[in-house]
Formats: C-alpha cells, sequence, structure tokens
C-alpha cells in the first residue's frame, strides 16, 4: 500500500535528515549502517516530492558534509564575514539545486521498476557532481564501504559500483524483498583480485612539516618552512623522499636551484615534491601545480582539477580587491598537462595531487598500469575539520579499486602509508612536525576495475538522462 502523502514540512524534514545520516556513514563518523537509511529515507520521500526531497537531500548532506569549506573562505582567506556567509550559502544552495535534478530525472523515470530507476538515479546523480562545472565528487555513499567487508566491491565496480549496489538494497529492504536481498550481503564473500608483488620494496620518507596555512607564503616562515623539510629528511633518510603539495616558498629560479642542491647531497635517492611551476602569463603570473622528481626522479605530474575556494576562487574577477586570498600564489593556479610525466627508478607511479584524488576516472586513468601510488596534499587549507578524514577516504578507496598501495605525504595530516587493499598501513597525528618511514612494494597484475574503470558508470548516467529526457516529448504525444 503507498504510504500516506507526507506534507511540506515533513517531507524538507524526513530528506534533511536522510542528507545528514549520509555524511554520518562517511568517515570520519563511519556508522555505516546509516548509509542505507539514508538512502531509504531519500527514497521514501522520493516517491512522493522528488524535486522537494532532493533539494532538502542535497542541503543535509552539504550543509553537514561539506561546512568545511567555511573554513577556507573565512578563516584562511580572510574574507568578511557578509561575504563569508553569502558564499557559503551560495555554494551549499547551488549543489542542492544540484541534487534537486535528480527528482525531475526520477520523476520521469516512474514507468521503469524501482529497483532500476532508483540505483541508476543514485549513479547519475554522482556522475553529474563529478563532472558538472568543475565538478565536486565528494560524498559518494559507496565510499562507506572503505573499511568493511564489502570493501572487496571496490576492485571489482569501483565507488559508483557499490553507490548503486547500496542503492538496491533499499529498494528491497523498503519493499521487504528479504530473498533478493540475500545476494546483495553475500557479496561480502567475494575474494580479493589477486595481485602480486612486484621489483624490491622501496624505503620511504614522508615529511608532515606541520605549516599553517595562512603562513605558506609569509616572508617570516619562509626559512622555517625550508628548514622543517631538510632536518626532517636529513634525519630520515631513505630511497625516496615525498613531500607534500607546493611544499616550498620557493618559486622560478630559486625553487630549481635549491631542488638541484638537494638532489646532489642525496645522489642515489628520489625526491618528488610539491611546486608551483611557472605558466603562461596573463594579467598576472600563473602557475601549474605541479609534483617534479629530482635525483632518482625526473619528470613533473601537473594537476588538472582546481579545489574551490582553495586553489581558486568562484567569481574571481568580481571577487578580487576584496579577498585576501588573491595575493597568494596558490589564487594563479591553472591546470596543466605535463609533457615529461614523473618517474622513479625506472617506474612511472600514479600521481595525484590533492583534489585530484577525489576524481574516480582520472584515477582510474593514473593508475590502471603503475605499480605505486602517490598523492600529495595541503589540508591546511580546511582546517581541523571532517574534510581531511573524507579525503583520506576516498584515497583508500583509490588504493582499493587499483590494488594498489598509496603513499600520501600532506602538509599536516593525514600522512599515511595506504594498502593496496586500503589499509591504513601507517600514519602520522595531525598537526605534528614528523617524518613517516618504512617500505612500500610495488605491485602488479589488474583489478577486473582497472579494466572496465568508471565506464559503465557514465554509459548508466547517459542512458538515464536520455531517457528522462525522451520521456518528456513521448508522453505529450501520447496525449
Amino acid at each position: 500500500m503507498y504510504p500516506k502523502p507526507l506534507k511540506t514540512w515533513q517531507a524538507s524534514a524526513l530528506a534533511t535528515a536522510a542528507g545528514i545520516a549520509q555524511t554520518l556513514a562517511l568517515a570520519p563518523f563511519n556508522w555505516v549502517p546509516l548509509a542505507i537509511v539514508a538512502l531509504l529515507g531519500w527514497l521514501f520521500v522520493l516517491r512522493q516530492r522528488p524535486i522537494l526531497s532532493s533539494f532538502f537531500f542535497g542541503f543535509g548532506l552539504f550543509a553537514s558534509g561539506a561546512h568545511w569549506v567555511w573554513v577556507s573562505i573565512h578563516q584562511v582567506a580572510n574574507t568578511p564575514m557578509a561575504l563569508s556567509v553569502i558564499l557559503w550559502l551560495g555554494f551549499i544552495l547551488g549543489l542542492s539545486l544540484v541534487f534537486a535534478i535528480n527528482g525531475w530525472i526520477f520523476s520521469r523515470l516512474k514507468a521503469l521498476p524501482l529497483w532500476l530507476a532508483f540505483p541508476a538515479l543514485v549513479v547519475t546523480s554522482e556522475v553529474i557532481r563529478t563532472y558538472l562545472f568543475t565538478g565536486f565528487p565528494w560524498l559518494f555513499v559507496g565510499y562507506a564501504a572503505t573499511e568493511t567487508p564489502f570493501a572487496s566491491l571496490g576492485a571489482y565496480v569501483g565507488v559508483y559500483g557499490i553507490s548503486a549496489l547500496a542503492a538496491l538494497a533499499s529498494v528491497f529492504i523498503l519493499q521487504r524483498r528479504w530473498l533478493a536481498l540475500a545476494p546483495l550481503i553475500v557479496s561480502a564473500a567475494l575474494p580479493w583480485p589477486s595481485t602480486e608483488n612486484f621489483g624490491d620494496p622501496i624505503s620511504y620518507a614522508l615529511v608532515q612539516p606541520n605549516v599553517p596555512a595562512d603562513k605558506k607564503w609569509a616572508a617570516d616562515w619562509r626559512a622555517e618552512i625550508i628548514d622543517r623539510h631538510l632536518d626532517q629528511s636529513l634525519a630520515h633518510p631513505a630511497d625516496l623522499f615525498v613531500w607534500s603539495e607546493a611544499a616550498l616558498p620557493l618559486l622560478d629560479s630559486e625553487a630549481d636551484q635549491f631542488f638541484a642542491r638537494f638532489a646532489d647531497a642525496f645522489p642515489d635517492s628520489a625526491l618528488v615534491s610539491g611546486r608551483l611551476i611557472a605558466g603562461p602569463k596573463d594579467r598576472l603570473p600563473r602557475y601549474y601545480n605541479a609534483l617534479a622528481g629530482f635525483g632518482q626522479a625526473q619528470g613533473a605530474d601537473y594537476k588538472t582539477r582546481l579545489v574551490p575556494f582553495g586553489e581558486y576562487m568562484p567569481l574571481e574577477s568580481w571577487l578580487r580587491g576584496l579577498i585576501d586570498f588573491f595575493d597568494l600564489p596558490l589564487s594563479t593556479i591553472i591546470p596543466g598537462q605535463s609533457a615529461q610525466p614523473l618517474t622513479l627508478f625506472g617506474l612511472k607511479p600514479g600521481v595525484m595531487i590533492c583534489y585530484e584524488v577525489a576524481y574516480p576516472g582520472l584515477a582510474h586513468q593514473k593508475s590502471k598500469s603503475s605499480p605505486i601510488l602517490i598523492s600529495v596534499s595541503n589540508d591546511a587549507w580546511f582546517g581541523q575539520s571532517i574534510a581531511r578524514d573524507q579525503h583520506l577516504q576516498m584515497a583508500q578507496m583509490r588504493a582499493i579499486e587499483s590494488g594498489r598501495p598509496m603513499l600520501r605525504a600532506t602538509n599536516d595530516g593525514v600522512t599515511a602509508h595506504i594498502g593496496s587493499r586500503g589499509e591504513i598501513l601507517q600514519s602520522l597525528p595531525n598537526r605534528r612536525v614528523d617524518t613517516l618511514t618504512g617500505q612500500i612494494q610495488p605491485r602488479q597484475g589488474r583489478t577486473p576495475y582497472t579494466w572496465i574503470g568508471h565506464y559503465p558508470a557514465l554509459f548508466v548516467a547517459l542512458l538515464t538522462l536520455i531517457y528522462a529526457g525522451l520521456t518528456v516529448p513521448f508522453r505529450r504525444r501520447q496525449r
């Protein structure tokens, strides 16, 4: 029997609560059962008030799970309070409006069985958030499986696939189809795809300098930042040194000279460091955010996906002069493609700079033929918020999908060595000057996901959007 229609305020409140529940299912809370509760709540109101419920589900999800954007806008960029409120609300409401599109899509899928329509909607929703405008691929429900018995599914179908299976499970629960639910539960027993060791282990030293975000380019902190990297590296000799994103406050020839001297001091070691590389000049100097190699490492990988309110400010032409952020070199970052990708000891690592680790398709391209993964980041831009734990969880899923271990070097946390099954093998406490040392074992062999990648999700999203778009004129002709 179809449930009694909810009043507007009831539907809005339930959808908002469901969005908050999805945040609580993810890191750092990891109340995993709430992932299904969140989908059930959204699905319950979605069938009655699709557009309204989707808007408020998105509002609950992003207001709770992405509230940390406030730290970057107001505290780090020193934006005036009134303007900060406008930008923050605009960001959250904009994402919520994108979610409202999901409700419109669902209203066009009513001819399909619910077990097909809802998983297709969830996948399409996540694909839209990945690619619309610059993309904000955050808070996918599939990440809740990262440290559960269902984690191995990521090596077969990736995070999009796990999200689809969670949506399918919620439909079966709502319809009380317990036998249909059984195969999904049994899927937790799927064996991990086999990958094997490749070559010799590589000793590493991941330097965590713990530099406050507002001091990164301060003149009186320049020597301190350089000394922290040098002192930590000298105290922890290794085959491979990894320094975090845009590690040193040095640009152009100064940076070239410094890194050359470091390579001369460690001739048998490889240093890979985040740095800014000069790009084409516009009204202002422009830079590529890169991970560059020195010594036994060569080349550089350029960042292709930039962080909103971290590396660029939306509406920059209107806001320049009002926000201190635009006085920093990071405000002039541009995406790019390197002509000579990074290599170390003859290996091509899968490099993901900060925000790039959140993009399943981009990570798939970078990791499918790489024996190890390297990710660098500077999450100090988002303070001591839940963003850093969410970011780490996404990095864990990238390791699971590819079956590759990852070294993750950050400015102030979470610096970690992630195993090929997404497990945290070692990590450093946040906000501490320290160095993580150990050995990483390169791997070879491919998981099913590295063969199929994110393309099934793109295909499902494309078919869903085409179907939703065609049903309107088709129904009108039927009348």
